[in-house]
């Protein structure tokens, strides 16, 4: 039995269910960049490196260095890599999306060997909620059943991801994918905004039609830029209930001596005799 017991360690262990030690793992944050090392100190001569990303059939060539030359692929990592040395092949990597996660590899052809490097690179999502660096903040009153505009006022790069958030959880809402072309809406963690939401992937600029008061509270705007810059925006949206409104403007008569009373909209003035004049502050 106890033999058994061996051989089964042994077999997990070469299967890799505890980690392949030869694969480094990395994290970095959306927006952010990373630098796979070869390390290695000079390409002499003939000597090659390729770097790939993915497994198994998957897998596809990312760059191709020799002494002399630097060969980028394009596809989705278009504009994203770099190769600052080319005795050293680091492999560096910009504005990293969720999308770039997985299993990195470099095949380092020497004179003498093939050598390979492997990295596990995670890359996370931001923080939705905005806990410190620079913000801008900016107020808008609007009527039940009217349209608001937040405006992004940024001026938008190819590289770009804008990202909207609403309420005291941060639930994204929106977000645009400049590099990919890719526009998502979502209608907010209860559905409280169903097809309400327009996000123009031209400017980043929101649009809330038929606004409600449930709409009322903080918009978050996050703006995540290629060299690992992140802007954000917040905007405070109050959102008038027009019911509300009609209520506070309502007149009631309750006698011929009561007069009118709109709350502080309206005072009572009283003059000699039996009239009364009432002046309406508008």
């Amino acid at each position: 039995m106890k033999k058994t017991f061996t051989i089964i360690i042994l077999f997990l262990l070469c299967a890799g269910v505890f980690g392949d030690p030869d694969v480094k793992s990395l994290s970095v944050m959306a927006g952010g960049s990373v630098t796979l090392r070869t390390d290695i100190t000079e390409l002499q001569g003939d000597e090659m490196i390729w770097w790939r990303f993915g497994e198994g059939e998957s897998k596809s060539l990312l760059a191709e260095i020799t002494i002399n030359t630097i060969w980028y692929a394009r596809g989705s990592f278009k504009d994203k890599l770099q190769i600052s040395d080319s005795q050293t092949g680091d492999l560096t990597i910009k504005n990293m999306k969720i999308k770039n996660s997985g299993l990195y590899e470099a095949e380092i052809n020497l004179d003498t060997e093939t050598v390979y490097k492997r990295f596990k690179v995670t890359v996370f999502e931001s923080p939705p909620v905005i806990n410190s660096g620079p913000s801008e903040l900016a107020s808008f009153t609007v009527m039940e059943g009217e349209s608001l505009v937040l405006p992004c006022n940024v001026q938008t790069q190819r590289d770009d991801l804008i990202q909207w958030r609403f309420g005291d959880e941060s639930v994204l809402i929106t977000e645009v994918d400049m590099e990919d072309n890719k526009t998502s809406v979502f209608d907010g963690a209860d559905g409280s905004f169903g097809d309400r939401l327009k996000l123009n992937d031209q400017t980043g600029d929101l649009t809330i039609t038929d606004c409600k008061p449930k709409h009322t509270g903080v918009y978050q705007l996050k703006i995540i830029r290629n060299k690992q810059t992140t802007s954000y925006k917040i905007f405070s949206v109050i959102v008038r209930d027009v019911a509300v409104i009609d209520e506070v403007k309502s007149v009631s008569v309750e006698g011929v001596e009561a007069g009118l009373a709109v709350k502080d909209e309206v005072k009572l003035m009283s003059v000699k005799g039996d009239q009364a004049a009432l002046r309406v502050h508008r």
